[in-house]
């Protein structure tokens, strides 16, 4: 059974929660302490209390969208399985997080792209990220490099070369989907076909 947390703890998940709607929603700029309190059903005072600034608060949302999206590249890491079914596992589940969570992409890249020091922030940040969590694809893909299956490739461009293809639908969707008079059920049936042809895109560069 689940511990049950304190009420002081429920409140600061209902802040950071509020802020997160906000800030996906509408920006950091446009985004007050005030908005955060009014949503959370607090006062500004307890926002300022748990997180001492807006800034603050951002920074700590702006980082966790960005390591749920890197941690979704990574999210299928089974030893079993040939190279090419665990390729694919993991472009389709990231895939299908971005598709889920469909403002994240283009929060990240508006935010980064009006604040340069954030930009330099999360770089440093992703620098120190876990190596051990890419430990099962390097593996896997020096096996498959001395056997002859795959051409010579780092985990790095490989996650580079998944990131790029499945991040780019997400930031054109909404201009998609309005140019072209797409339904959501059409714009869902686009997009599964755009996953299958990255998939497929991702093993024919793999192979040699």
């Amino acid at each position: 059974m689940e511990e049950e947390k304190p009420e002081v703890s429920n409140m600061e998940t209902r802040i950071f929660e509020a802020a997160e709607e906000l800030f996906l929603n509408q920006g950091y700029a446009k985004t007050s302490t005030g908005q955060i309190a009014k949503l959370a059903g607090c006062n500004q005072a307890l926002v300022h209390y748990y997180y001492r600034t807006k800034d603050n608060l951002f920074d700590l949302v702006f980082e966790s969208k960005v390591r749920l999206v890197v941690n979704n590249i990574l999210a299928v890491d089974s030893p079993e399985g040939n190279l090419d079914s665990k390729i694919a596992g993991m472009v389709g589940a990231h895939f299908d997080y971005l598709k889920q969570n469909p403002k994240i992409i283009p929060f990240i890249f508006n935010e980064l792209s009006t604040n340069y020091e954030r930009l330099q922030s999360l770089i440093t940040k992703l620098q120190q990220y876990p190596q051990s969590l890419l430990t099962h694809l390097k593996a896997d893909l020096k096996e498959g490099i001395e056997k002859g299956l795959v051409r010579e490739i780092s985990e790095i461009d490989l996650l580079l070369s998944i990131a790029s293809l499945n991040v780019t639908p997400f930031l054109i969707m909404p201009f998609f989907q309005k140019a072209l008079n797409l339904s959501d059920k059409e714009l869902d049936i686009a997009l599964e076909k755009r996953k299958a042809e990255i998939i497929e895109t991702i093993l024919s560069r793999l192979r040699k």
